[in-house]
């Protein structure tokens, strides 16, 4: 992937309907413009009090959600899959980090469109990754 505005599609996942809305999104996108795709799923995860943090998605469930990303784009004609697993507090800036490290030259992010007193309390993912992205996003619903 290249920060030349050419890299890479970065597609995130959750297993979530938006995020399947995404992956659509994603895959016909890389088939447009002829991009590698690269599916993330970042593990959200919550501090233990002295155990290991406690992560929202099994191991083998996260693996599986990345795993039916990939094989969809593959059924759909893209071939530069990959996929990248990462686990952090902070799911927004996980991927803002993951983007500029690898040199995405897109994102695709789906919103659950959240309700505003929603968004007040706890903040919406694709808002924060719109505001901070060092690439153009598109957000699926």
């Amino acid at each position: 992937m290249t920060g030349d505005g050419a890299g890479a599609i970065l597609c995130c996942v959750n297993g979530s309907g938006h995020a399947r809305r995404a992956v659509e999104l994603a895959v016909e996108l890389a088939k447009g413009f002829g991009r590698e795709l690269c599916f993330l799923l970042v593990n959200h995860t919550r501090p233990a009090s002295g155990y290991p943090p406690i992560k929202a998605l099994g191991d083998d469930e996260a693996r599986e959600i990345l795993d039916i990303a990939i094989r969809y784009a593959r059924a759909n004609g893209v071939r530069e899959a990959r996929r990248a697993l990462v686990e952090d507090r902070d799911v927004a800036a996980a991927i803002l980090r993951f983007a500029a490290d690898a040199g995405a030259g897109h994102i695709v992010v789906g919103t659950g469109n959240p309700p505003f007193i929603g968004r007040l309390l706890l903040g919406s993912v694709s808002q924060a990754v719109v505001a901070g992205a060092p690439c153009s996003v598109t957000v699926a619903r």
